[in-house]
């Protein structure tokens, strides 16, 4: 009997186990499919839609999208558990037949005299409990299994080779003093998408500040993204003091980085934790946190919080001294997450680069000649890559640099590229046409190119 019972765990092991692998399985297919019911669940409970939504009546729209993927989900749960469900039935039966069967055999026993009433509970109490036992560790198997394999997902994430090389042996990167070179610098997301840049030779000078301008899709973004070393150039090398950013550490690199994007991140912490984020070893010193905010032009409004500093800028959370309060939490505005995110580049002082990337989009002409003249007075001096389509803004550069279809088309100062009269200055006087009122120009392809090469505040790049 003892052999029948064991043998008996054999296929509800075999069991068990097919029925952890369709699990996983199940959890590794549904996956996308709960992530996108998460975005619309965001989506329909964030504020950041909230407008769109009231405003395009989106509610139905994203929330039937919701229950279709739900939908999805839950199906997909329903058919697993009707197989756990069909083989627990048949397992079910199986030990029942099992235990059925021994307690007929031991009953029958009992009648010839082979086995007395006590023997019979002892033998009843004995199959039961093995079965038991097996059943417990069979299910324990089964669930290790099946961990294990949620757990391979983990170790293939943790383990997965860095998207950039880093060497063994990297070399120091030493402090900014000549210049950072891009030689012959080619660049495409992947093997199936185009050209961004096509041999880009540019020279930041130490001390220099470069303005990069072009129209949207001509490289700028892709051109920043490869300096911080996001992505290595697909073909030349970018030199930093004569030593290849391959070579360095990308940890190393960034830390000499300063920054201040269009897209700047605003996080659901405090006023301090918001600008402190730029420079983690300063959240304990408010004073250089207060610094950063008066370059930036945004002491006086975070001082003025409830909670000074300490407020939070979101009402997404609740603070631990305020939690009864339903209107605890401050909401800025565009203009002032900007000035927000600019102090955070301000706290990185001393970095050897600036990268500023729209850093005035979004602002009123007010706001945004007083945000210019901070950065004007903050970056005198150091070397800083200065992006705008507001041309305006460029003009006290160093040195303007077009880029125009991946490649640098014209390189000079303001007045040299007015002079040349190229595409610089067919831009700056576009834009300077609208302010002034003059008629628009009257050659059908300049129009065409007023029209679909116009300047905006968005900075794709």
């Amino acid at each position: 009997m003892a052999l029948i019972v064991l043998g008996a765990a054999v296929p509800a092991l075999v069991a068990q186990l097919k029925l952890s692998r369709r699990r996983t399985t199940m959890m590794w297919e549904i996956g996308p499919a709960e992530r996108r019911q998460l975005f619309y669940g965001t989506l329909l409970s964030t504020i950041e839609a909230a407008k769109e939504i009231r405003l395009f009546d989106l509610g139905g729209f994203l929330r039937r999208r919701l229950m279709t993927e739900l939908a999805a989900t839950q199906a997909s749960k329903r058919r697993m558990d009707r197989r756990e469900l069909s083989a627990e039935g048949v397992l079910a039966l199986l030990s029942a037949v099992v235990a059925g069967g021994g307690l007929v055999w031991a009953i029958a026993a009992a009648r010839t005299g082979t086995l007395t009433v006590g023997d019979v509970s002892m033998f009843t109490v004995a199959v039961v409990a093995v079965q038991g036992a097996l059943d417990t560790l069979v299910n324990g198997i089964a669930m290790t299994h099946h961990n294990l394999r949620l757990f391979g997902h983990y170790v293939a994430v943790v383990r997965a080779e860095p998207d950039l090389a880093v060497p063994a042996d990297a070399a120091p990167l030493p402090p900014l003093r000549r210049g950072i070179e891009l030689r012959d610098v080619w660049f495409r997301y992947s093997d199936d998408h185009p050209w961004v840049l096509r041999g880009v030779d540019l020279f930041i000078p130490y001390g220099a500040a470069v303005a990069l301008v072009g129209l949207n899709g001509a490289g700028k973004s892709t051109l920043v993204k490869l300096l911080c070393r996001f992505y290595d150039p697909s073909r030349g090398e970018i030199l930093w003091d004569g030593t290849d950013l391959r070579d360095v550490r990308p940890e190393a690199l960034r830390e000499r980085i300063s920054g201040v994007f269009q897209d700047h991140m605003a996080y659901d912490f405090s006023a301090r934790d918001n600008i402190g984020v730029g420079d983690p070893a300063a959240l304990g010193d408010l004073g250089r946190i207060r610094a950063a905010a008066r370059r930036a032009g945004v002491d006086e409004l975070l001082s003025g919080l409830p909670r000074g500093y300490d407020t939070l800028l979101t009402r997404m959370f609740a603070g631990e001294q305020d939690r009864e309060d339903p209107s605890t939490g401050v909401v800025l505005s565009g203009g002032q997450w900007q000035r927000t995110a600019l102090a955070r580049a301000f706290l990185r002082d001393g970095r050897d680069l600036m990268i500023l990337d729209e850093p005035s989009a979004g602002l009123d002409p007010e706001a945004e000649a007083d945000v210019h003249a901070r950065m004007r007075e903050h970056r005198a001096g150091q070397t800083s890559l200065l992006i705008s389509h507001r041309l305006n803004t460029v003009r006290d550069a160093d040195l303007i640099v077009v880029l125009k279809d991946g490649v640098v088309a014209e390189r000079g100062g303001h007045d040299d590229l007015m002079a040349v009269d190229g595409a610089y200055a067919r831009l700056f006087r576009l834009q300077a046409r609208g302010y002034h009122g003059t008629a628009a120009p009257s050659e059908p392809e300049e129009r065409g190119e007023v029209k679909t090469e116009c300047w905006t505040s968005s900075s794709t790049g």
